[in-house]
């Protein structure tokens, strides 16, 4: 799913930039493990950058073109990620069943606050950061607003792992003098801590040719 990306590998080039700038630490066999600690405010910040953020629709009944179009705020805590921003929905239309026919609802553009907690759970032999975005419930209301039809849209992709390969990141060219030296970045470990993201990596020089 293209929408769990939520700016990964911005970060990542974000994050090679820092690495020239920071320490490493050996982690045996000759490689260096490089720590780059992410503040949630940067974090923020390379994430609304590559704003507009599309969602994918996973059923039947919704049609039309859904983003995340603003993230107002986000807070790194100890085991999860709380961002709040403004889901924006384009041409929507609902497919639903009156007496046993199927009706096609135009809703049109829809502007909807959302909040959402996002836990993640990095694998280390495969490379995969998984991420599981929990959407609270939403409260009952009297009044029927039409932007309330993406609420059953954003509780289904709730409570799911989504997988993000880091494994097929493209190597970087590093310039030194008149050579291009290409350096792989390999990620190490990834967890969150009470206002950063640390992230682990193990930078691999090749040989130019």
């Amino acid at each position: 799913m293209k929408s769990t990306r939520f700016g990964f590998l911005h970060l990542f080039l974000l994050a090679f930039v820092l690495i020239f700038l920071s320490g490493g630490r050996q982690a045996g066999a000759g490689e260096q493990v490089v720590t780059i600690t992410m503040p949630g405010e940067i974090l923020r910040k390379v994430i609304s950058d590559s704003l507009p953020i599309p969602i994918e629709p996973q059923n039947h009944y919704m049609e039309g073109s859904i983003v995340v179009d603003s993230l107002e705020r986000l807070q790194i805590n100890e085991k999860s990620i709380f961002i709040q921003g403004v889901v924006l929905g384009r041409d929507i239309a609902m497919n639903t069943k009156i007496a046993g026919q199927t009706v096609k609802m135009e809703l049109g553009s829809v502007k909807l606050p959302v909040t959402c907690e996002l836990f993640l759970r990095f694998d280390k032999q495969q490379k995969i950061l998984y991420v599981t975005p929990v959407f609270p419930k939403a409260e009952k209301k009297d009044s029927t607003d039409s932007a309330d039809i993406l609420l059953p849209l954003l509780s289904s992709l709730g409570g799911k792992e989504y997988p993000v390969s880091l494994d097929s990141m493209e190597p970087f060219l590093f310039k030194l003098g008149t050579r291009n030296i290409p350096v792989k970045l390999v990620p190490e470990d990834i967890q969150t801590m009470k206002g950063t993201m640390v992230i682990k990596m193990i930078p691999r020089v090749s040989k130019s040719h």
